[in-house]
């Protein structure tokens, strides 16, 4: 299976320009770029207006920093001229064939020999610098993680799918301590649901935290920070004697603790070369979908067991985590750029240098993290409509936790542990969503691909996500109007399938279509797409069983079907429309 789309963007431009930065500091008399002028040695005693020489350390810093290209981190200013050229040059079927590239020539003057000796010193230290940090040294290099046994590789592949699992399993598993909850702290069912909502807000802050962290000192650190305070944050839950102090601790627990979102696919791609990459990617994708379909089962046995005792729903969590902590332990790094950065600063200072830049930079990406998908989402409509898109397909899951107790509990008067089993409906749908997705890979995906010479057009991604458009409504329907005292509850638990086929076919489609088309900034697009996500999934349960308990059973099912069909169109006009859009996209697409 292709899974290129799990990429991460900005990772090797901000390590190679901190290493131009250190060699550059270190060739002018460890000076650091944007503190004082650096004086050049006078030649013909000559002398030299601080204005000129801040114009000529400029000059050679520009010099450095244009030899390895443009910067991916900023936003394209792109011509609408060419636009439109590419645009009429492109097919429905084709993307463009070759991207647009600039090299940034700095000269200096003539009669400067001072000036030129200077560049060639500098230009030799940075061509040095470039063939040490962008690449391996031999394609057989153990350092390279796709070069480690495979055992190691499988290891490392498992912790963040695990770690996936953990998370997620967190959301879910509250669901059946939800009535002891309101005995224990006298508190409404809406505020009972609070700490489920708050434990799902924190994943749309977390991952964009740990972004820029793990640009700046690779993966394994996320690993390291996230895990235990997700450990220890989830423990004082346990302890918690308010609801106030409860909500709180389970949104810390998920802010500090998501870093797994934010790195997972970055360290699958750092194992795995493309052509083995397709299992690794579906056992990333599918851990966290796990989560929440297993979860109610997973918890109301263990309350079970303990006298229902509401604080094993949190520490079943704890159970889980510990173990993959502990294995976390023995990871290695397995960010490329941060690999390289550490070898080149042994082999030319004997050890890893302080990186003074390192504040300001962290600052900067973080800024771009928190910014630039909020712009994306008012600004792109590929974004936008897509975002909404997957955010009302995972909203529905999450308000099954309410209306799936309602159902199953007032019609056919099952237990918590008999309404855990009806969310196996949904994980079957999963299931055939990623066979459906295997399939339109290797059937058209592929075949468009060797036509196109390995550029097949973004849109082709969408062929899922059509098939999830149709079957996402009918889940639905099928839920809203079968639940009946006159009819076996196998029929509604069925209407998960097709629900659940819907679901996450139209998240791997749209995710695989957004990376194609943005390319370097793809990490901003799916960070938009996550934040909305996340943030009506934990907001659907606050009234979906008001609207449940309003309208009755059969219509408030038919309400969000409804709007599921209103949806319905959206993968369809990208399939169609796509190349349109995108041509007139405020980003580089051009590469799409």
């Amino acid at each position: 299976m292709n899974t290129s789309f799990l990429i991460e963007t900005d990772t090797e431009d901000d390590e190679s320009v901190s290493m131009r930065r250190l060699y550059h500091n270190r060739e002018l008399s460890n000076r650091t770029r944007n503190e004082e002028p650096i004086s050049l040695p006078h030649r013909h005693n000559s002398i030299m207006t601080l204005k000129n020489r801040s114009e000529r350390v400029e000059k050679m810093q520009s010099a450095i920093l244009s030899s390895s290209g443009p910067d991916h981190d900023a936003i394209a200013d792109k011509n609408p001229e060419d636009q439109s050229t590419n645009s009429d040059n492109d097919n429905s079927a084709c993307r463009t064939a070759s991207r647009s590239s600039t090299i940034k020539d700095v000269s200096c003057e003539e009669n400067d020999d001072t000036s030129s000796c200077v560049m060639h010193s500098l230009t030799n230290v940075t061509s040095a610098l470039s063939s040490i940090n962008n690449d391996w040294d031999s394609a057989t290099n153990f350092e390279n993680p796709r070069n480690w046994p495979m055992w190691k590789r499988i290891f490392h592949t498992a912790i963040p799918a695990l770690y996936g699992f953990v998370l997620t399993i967190g959301t879910s598993a509250y669901v059946p301590a939800i009535p002891f909850i309101m005995l224990r702290f006298k508190v409404s069912r809406e505020v009972a649901l609070l700490p489920l909502a708050f434990y799902t807000f924190g994943f749309t802050l977390g991952p964009l935290i740990y972004a820029p962290l793990s640009e700046l000192y690779g993966r394994r650190i996320v690993y390291w920070i996230s895990m235990p305070l997700l450990i220890i944050f989830t423990s004082i839950c346990g302890a918690s004697n308010n609801i106030a102090f409860l909500i709180i601790m389970r949104f810390l627990a998920s802010l500090t603790g998501s870093g797994a979102l934010a790195v997972g696919a970055g360290t699958i791609l750092d194992l795995w070369r493309h052509e083995a990459q397709g299992i690794a990617a579906l056992a990333f994708i599918m851990a966290p979908f796990l989560g929440p379909c297993l979860g109610p089962l997973i918890g109301a046995y263990v309350m079970s067991l303990r006298n229902y005792d509401w604080r094993w729903s949190i520490w079943i969590v704890l159970l889980i985590a510990a173990p993959v902590a502990g294995m976390s332990l023995f990871l290695d790094e397995t960010s490329k750029s941060r690999i390289l950065y550490k070898k080149a600063s042994r082999t030319l200072e004997g050890k890893e240098p302080h990186k003074k830049g390192d504040t300001r930079l962290f600052l900067r990406k973080l800024r771009q993290a928190l910014s630039r998908p909020c712009h994306m989402m008012l600004f792109e409509p590929l974004v936008a409509l897509l975002s909404i898109y997957t955010a009302f397909a995972f909203a529905m899951l999450f308000s099954f936790f309410a209306s799936y107790n309602f159902v199953f509990i007032s019609v056919y008067h099952f237990n918590m542990i008999k309404v855990g089993t009806t969310f196996l409906g949904i994980l079957v749908g999963f299931v055939f969503a990623l066979i459906s997705f295997a399939i339109f890979d290797i059937t058209i995906y592929r075949k468009e691909s060797i036509r196109c010479h390995g550029e097949p057009a973004p849109e082709h991604r969408l062929y899922n996500a059509m098939l999830g458009s149709l079957l996402l409504p009918i889940g639905l329907f099928w839920f809203a109007w079968t639940p009946s005292v006159n009819n076996h509850w196998i029929l509604p638990v069925l209407a998960g399938v097709p629900f659940g086929w819907g679901t996450l076919g139209i998240f791997i489609s749209s995710t695989a279509y957004l990376v194609d088309v943005y390319q370097v900034n793809s990490s901003s697009a799916i960070a938009a797409n996550g934040i909305l996500r996340y943030s009506l999934g934990g907001a659907f349960p606050l009234f979906t069983l008001q609207i449940y308990t309003g309208l009755g059973i059969h219509w408030a099912g038919s309400l969000f079907a409804f709007l599921s069909v209103i949806l319905t169109p959206v993968p369809w006009i990208f399939f169609w429309k796509g190349r349109l859009l995108r041509a007139k996209s405020r980003y580089d697409t051009s590469s799409a």
